[in-house]
């Protein structure tokens, strides 16, 4: 037999041999809560047992099949109702003990998996509590996600990250868990003054300690949300980082498609950058739109959806580009119509001068005979 004692004093092999015989007992786990088990063999012998509630041999075999399944619990309730009836068959005892074994190892298994659990979630919320560890209280959150004091953690953690906006994010989370908490509402109160600080710095500053400002302040969701990323985009642009920029302004545009000097920008440096991948160019026809201009819009609108035919946006504004040019395109034909129109009737009421014979003249007197 195996000594579980030298198991728990760190063989790492050993311990996930363990964990692999917990998952392969728990399979079935959903089968067997409340006494009750779906695979075809125990509903069968179910019924069986039902129609004759005193038959030894029926009782073993739904046993079986349930131990097959795992489902322990419910074999030695199984195998216990029949005590009274077939307790002295040696049978019966063996397959009793045999489910009621299995069942205690089943607990112990379960036991060692909740006690992992529980150290993994203490060394998590330590880290997270004492070192400010964001990614150590997401894995505290992934075990307990509606623990107000965790997301209030990772607040705080957050916050000490510079990164007020997401702190602020997970606050708002805190206070849904734990309403009314005075405590949580002056964190938000607090961490809404700083981020406002941000907005102003992102807003009338430049450069680099703008761009930091923008970056810390953007939340996604917040209503500020668009002039934040157009913000971002124009400073990133300034910087000379253009595909940066792009990245940023396509963000905006998704956000508010009728903004026309987001619109203009996108259209401006995918030219610049000469970007051909999916978004840059799906972006670039929805821009071109924006700005009216639909024949243009339907070459990068086809492209983008040569490489993913799948975009719903794109086929939706692929239509809506083909139709706006089509009234783009009569609008021309209409134009030049009336242009030709208009020159015919000018050249028709322009008549031509008659030219009139020319008359000579002469200082010279014809000679004539005086009285």
């Amino acid at each position: 037999m195996l000594r579980f004692s030298g198991w728990l004093l760190g063989a790492g092999l050993v311990l996930g041999l363990i964990l692999g015989v917990l998952s392969n007992a728990m399979a079935h786990d959903g089968v067997c809560k409340s006494g009750a088990a779906s695979g075809e063999a125990v509903q069968s012998a179910s019924r069986a047992l039902q129609a004759k509630p005193d038959d030894l041999s029926l009782r073993l075999t739904l046993a079986d099949a349930l131990m097959v399944e795992n489902c322990f619990e419910d074999a030695v309730h199984v195998l216990e109702e029949g005590e009274a009836a077939h307790g002295r068959n040696a049978r019966f005892q063996s397959e009793l003990r045999e489910a009621r074994s299995m069942l205690r190892e089943q607990g112990y298994f379960e036991g060692l998996s909740r006690a992992e659990e529980a150290a993994k979630l203490s060394h998590s919320l330590l880290r997270c509590n004492k070192l400010g560890d964001v990614e150590a209280c997401d894995q505290a959150l992934t075990q307990k996600p509606d623990d107000p004091q965790i997301a209030i953690a990772k607040g705080d953690a957050l916050l000490k990250a510079k990164r007020p906006a997401e702190a602020l994010d997970s606050y708002r989370r805190a206070l849904q868990l734990a309403p009314g908490n005075a405590g949580i509402e002056q964190k938000i109160a607090a961490t809404e003054s700083q981020r406002r600080e941000l907005d102003e710095t992102c807003m009338n500053a430049t450069g680099q300690p703008a761009l930091q400002a923008c970056q810390a302040s953007l939340l996604p969701g917040a209503k500020d949300e668009f002039a934040l990323r157009k913000r971002i985009g124009i400073l990133k642009q300034a910087a000379n980082q253009p595909s940066e920029a792009l990245d940023s302004y396509i963000a905006a545009h998704l956000l508010q498609r009728n903004d026309k000097s987001v619109a203009l920008a996108i259209v401006t440096l995918s030219d610049s950058t000469g970007r051909k991948d999916v978004l840059a160019l799906a972006s670039r026809g929805s821009a071109l739109l924006t700005l009216g201009r639909a024949l243009e819009a339907l070459t990068p609108l086809k492209q983008a959806l040569s490489l993913s035919p799948d975009l719903p946006e794109a086929k939706a504004q692929l239509a809506q580009a083909e139709r706006l040019a089509q009234q783009e395109a009569s609008k021309v034909v209409r134009a030049e119509r009336v242009a030709q129109t208009e020159a015919r009737n000018v050249a028709s009421e322009v008549k031509p001068e008659v030219a009139q014979p020319a008359r000579s003249y002469s200082n010279a007197a014809p000679v004539t005979r005086s009285n």
